[in-house]
């Protein structure tokens, strides 16, 4: 087993970040959300709807994302925003369109010619005739209709898979009880604690007898403070094997204490199954280790993209996760920036849009013509991570004394060996980080990229020292990715 340390001089500082020979995790992937822009994009160019698969799915080109989570529509009954209301495929029990929702089927086909290693059905809503009040926002999942709305997920699954579509794991509630909606902005269903281990083995079982490999995950509680006290009232009723993910989102931005206590408890009740953070968006700290706020601001610069990377590093290494997604892949929340019109603003921070998006378009599009997209620097400091951390890659457990860097080590998929490291200086001064073997030599690097204000998965050379450590003259928010 790798035994390796880390060695980190910061403004002459010495601190040190010891991989141990054990191992974490194994990561099993890092995607984003397909809710919701389809709905828009579908509008666009062909052109264009290619030039997003091609930044989403394509490693070379793209972020190479190695989970697309796919949103089975409700219908939009209710739903008061054109662009959160997606079409369903249901008519009636049994009886199905497989033409609807072209704007997000589109885009799971894609995610499938690509082959992303995993695809994820998730859902808001079900259909009408499955909730408490007949409509795609407000209501409550129907106990007695458990059964049909499983019927229902097993044969959209086993739909795709007659179409080359490998749909590897299935969300069946989202927010749970925390949030229905009601407002109806957006689809949103409560499912109660009672019914969240009956609704996941019931589906689990179907798909079995369907023969179809597809997983379930759940249930995706919006914050630690909805996990923590409401996971001992279902996740024991859970059958063994039935559940493949215990999945939880962190919309409280909670402490790494309370993160750690989340993954324990998931993995304790669930009997050793894996968590997976599933979804996140919408922070705000000018300090990217600072404790964050959930509420609005459009901020494409470092700062925003460092904050995503330590909640990456707080997943991986805090709460132990082993699968990591941000909330929506694009978004057309730019706020006050037009840039239709100030094609620059794209690239300043102001507090009236969202930074729920990794790619941004044009909301006014329809009007404008303009089809262009931007990209913030979430876009390729995300592609430090799934450039790095392939499905199957495991984590080297990193023990270190409190430093403004954040450091992640992995091995390579099926070995012990050291793949790759990412490190981000994370404070708002140059640093230098200094790389070393415990033991022995570092592996020359095979490739190395950097991202900063001023660069973009820029590659760089990196050579190892005489004594065989490898020193890395960061500037101010930068990140860095080293492959061996």
């Amino acid at each position: 087993m790798l035994v390796a340390a880390v060695v980190l001089s910061v403004l002459g500082a010495v601190s040190s970040a010891v991989i141990t020979n054990t191992t974490g995790q194994t990561i099993q992937g890092i995607g984003a959300s397909g809710a919701w822009w389809p709905n828009d994009l579908y509008f666009f160019p062909e052109s264009s709807r290619q030039e997003i698969a091609r930044l989403l799915f394509d490693p070379d080109i793209g972020l190479g994302l190695t989970d697309s989570r796919y949103n089975l529509g409700g219908g939009g009954v209710g739903v008061t925003t054109f662009a959160r209301a997606p079409e369903t495929p249901y008519i009636s029990d049994g009886v199905y369109n497989f033409s609807a929702d072209p704007q997000g089927t589109y885009f799971l086909r894609a995610a499938a010619q690509y082959k992303i290693p995993l695809i994820t059905l998730f859902v808001n809503s079900a259909p009408v005739s499955m909730t408490s009040n007949s409509q795609n926002c407000g209501g409550n999942l129907i106990t007695d209709r458990i059964p049909a709305y499983v019927q229902y997920l097993t044969d959209v699954i086993k739909y795709w898979s007659t179409q080359g579509v490998n749909i590897t794991h299935v969300s069946p509630m989202k927010w749970a009880l925390d949030n229905n909606f009601g407002s109806c902005g957006q689809e949103g269903m409560q499912v109660a604690v009672g019914q969240r281990a009956q609704v996941i083995n019931t589906l689990a079982a179907a798909l079995a007898n369907e023969g179809l490999s597809t997983r379930v995950i759940g249930d995706e509680s919006s914050t630690t403070w909805n996990f923590i006290p409401e996971a001992p009232l279902w996740l024991p009723g859970v059958t063994p094997g039935a559940l493949a993910g215990v999945a939880h989102h962190q919309y409280t931005f909670a402490g790494d204490a309370s993160i750690a206590l989340l993954g324990s408890e998931a993995r304790s009740l669930s009997g050793g199954v894996d968590s997976w953070f599933t979804e996140i968006c919408c922070n705000q700290a000018n300090n990217p280790l600072a404790t964050l706020t959930y509420g609005a601001s459009y901020d494409p610069t470092m700062v925003s993209a460092l904050r995503m990377g330590n909640l990456i590093w707080q997943s991986f290494t805090q709460a132990e996760d082993a699968h990591w997604d941000f909330w929506t892949a694009l978004s057309s929340e730019y706020g006050s920036c037009t840039p239709s019109t100030n094609a620059s603003c794209v690239n300043e921070r102001n507090y009236d849009g969202w930074d729920d998006g990794i790619i941004y378009y044009d909301p006014n599009y329809n009007t404008t013509h303009y089809y262009t997209f931007s990209l913030p620097k979430r876009f390729p400091v995300l592609k430090h991570f799934t450039s790095a951390v392939p499905v199957g890659a495991t984590l080297l457990n990193v023990t270190t004394v409190e430093t403004n860097w954040r450091v992640l080590a992995f091995t390579a998929p099926g070995t012990s060996r050291l793949s790759s490291v990412v490190a981000m200086n994370a404070q708002q001064s140059p640093s230098t980080l200094t790389l070393s073997l415990e033991g022995g030599r570092l592996a020359q690097p095979s490739r190395a990229f950097m991202t900063d204000a001023g660069g973009d998965y820029v590659p760089i050379a990196l050579s190892l020292a005489a004594n065989g450590s490898l020193v890395i003259q960061a500037p101010a928010m930068s990140i860095y990715t080293i492959f061996f």
